[in-house]
């Protein structure tokens, strides 16, 4: 390592070690310890230690104030889309629990993006689609390449939603689903059950049936759903995955395609 290059280390080190603490609880919901005490505490003199402090204040970690002084934030009001905040939440959490509120939260806006792309997507993005969902099929065998691919595959569908901030939000998540997706991937079989909900998907959006895709993404999210809730006991009473089994639009037009093959 160049000797220009320590300073930025221990810096970004400081960050990230300050910003995993304050997402671990370590100082609560309140004020920081005094700049003195916390400079020392990561063996740093109090001007670095002011710029990391700048760094956690742009992702709402914490808020500064002549009056205030440093103070942690509510945890509602984190940027919980910023990289670095994912994946710290990642580290302390542990991936399990990450992951969970994750796949809850594409229970919720998958399927209306899917809907929305089917409805607007142009002949090119479906074309993209259709590509992504082929090359997430020749992952069979090739583990390593699932998450990046599967990743890819429903990006494109955000994009084709023609929603602006549904795109942003896909290419967000990006580090955290990668996340997901190796962990509800991580047993026999997992990933080659989804397959053909994957190619549902993308046929329906290719025909332009909005009913159908949002039906057949409901029911695709819903498998890394109702593994993850299973495996950390999720009572059904809290669980979105219980109304799936009647669907308000009629369960879809599964049979347009053969979805075993």
């Amino acid at each position: 390592m160049r000797k220009s290059d320590e300073p930025r280390t221990v810096f970004s080190q400081v960050v990230n070690q300050l910003g995993a603490a304050i997402l671990r609880g370590d100082y609560g919901e309140g004020p920081l310890p005094v700049e003195a005490e916390l400079a020392a505490s990561f063996g740093v003199g109090r001007n670095l230690l002011r710029e990391a402090i700048k760094v956690l204040a742009s992702k709402n970690l914490v808020a500064v104030g002549p009056k205030l002084g440093t103070r942690v934030r509510p945890r509602s009001e984190w940027n919980l889309l910023d990289p670095d905040v994912l994946f710290w939440l990642g580290e302390v959490e542990g991936s399990l629990n990450h992951s969970f509120d994750l796949v809850e939260f594409r229970l919720i806006t998958e399927p209306r993006a899917a809907h929305l792309a089917a409805l607007r997507a142009t002949n090119t993005e479906r074309r993209a689609i259709a590509i992504a969902c082929t090359a997430l099929e020749q992952c069979v065998g090739h583990p390593h390449l699932i998450a990046d691919r599967d990743l890819a595959f429903h990006q494109a569908i955000h994009t084709a939603s023609h929603n602006t901030l549904l795109a942003s939000i896909g290419w967000r998540l990006g580090m955290m689903m990668r996340v997901q997706v190796r962990t509800t991937t991580d047993h026999p079989g997992a990933f080659e059950r989804g397959l053909p909900l994957h190619r549902e998907v993308t046929q329906a959006i290719a025909e332009g049936d909005a009913v159908w895709a949002e039906d057949a993404s409901r029911r695709l999210v819903a498998m890394p759903y109702t593994d993850l809730a299973g495996r950390m006991r999720v009572p059904v009473r809290r669980r979105l995955d219980s109304q799936l089994t009647n669907p308000p639009n009629g369960g879809g037009k599964t049979s347009r395609l053969n979805v075993g093959r």
